[in-house]
């Protein structure tokens, strides 16, 4: 069964309308708008990008500028196995592929070609420079991030 998403869709239902819709049919929808140069709205669903976005966070993501792909930064990209994921950059593998993590796990990334990467979500300079220092505490956040995902679970 599909994990499923809440997000708006004001183009084909009107305003103020709430839909819930299967990843690969939201992100890729998503992911037309970006390759026509317009940005989009998402309400994030799960914990794996906390603490920095709960779930039911919304999150602009613009089109992808090639002065947006840095560490820290928050990237919209779909892997090789043709899954959509929103995760940080938090490291390069080469010219043509660069390495995404999600905030909410101490483990796991994943490998994304460049030509993969569609977006970014908008976020403030402080919002990336404390996400750096998250980033950095890597080998010890495993105690905070379970005690954060008991937390946001209720």
């Amino acid at each position: 069964m599909p994990r499923r998403l809440n997000f708006r869709i004001r183009q084909f239902l009107g305003n103020n309308v709430m839909q819930t819709i299967a990843n690969n049919i939201l992100f890729g929808a998503a992911h037309e708008e970006l390759s026509e140069g317009r940005s989009v709205l998402i309400r994030v669903q799960g914990q794996s990008m906390l603490p920095f976005f709960r779930s039911g966070a919304k999150v602009r993501i613009e089109p992808l500028r090639e002065e947006d792909i840095r560490r820290g930064n928050v990237l919209f990209a779909q892997t090789d196995e043709g899954h959509y994921l929103i995760h940080r950059l938090i490291g390069f593998e080469g010219e043509d592929r660069v390495t995404l993590m999600g905030d909410g796990n101490y483990v796991g990334t994943e490998s994304i070609a460049r030509t993969r990467l569609f977006g970014c979500v908008r976020i403030s300079a402080l919002h990336r420079w404390l996400a750096l220092g998250w980033v950095a505490l890597r080998p010890v956040r495993k105690i905070p991030l379970i005690i954060l995902h008991k937390v946001c679970r209720k």
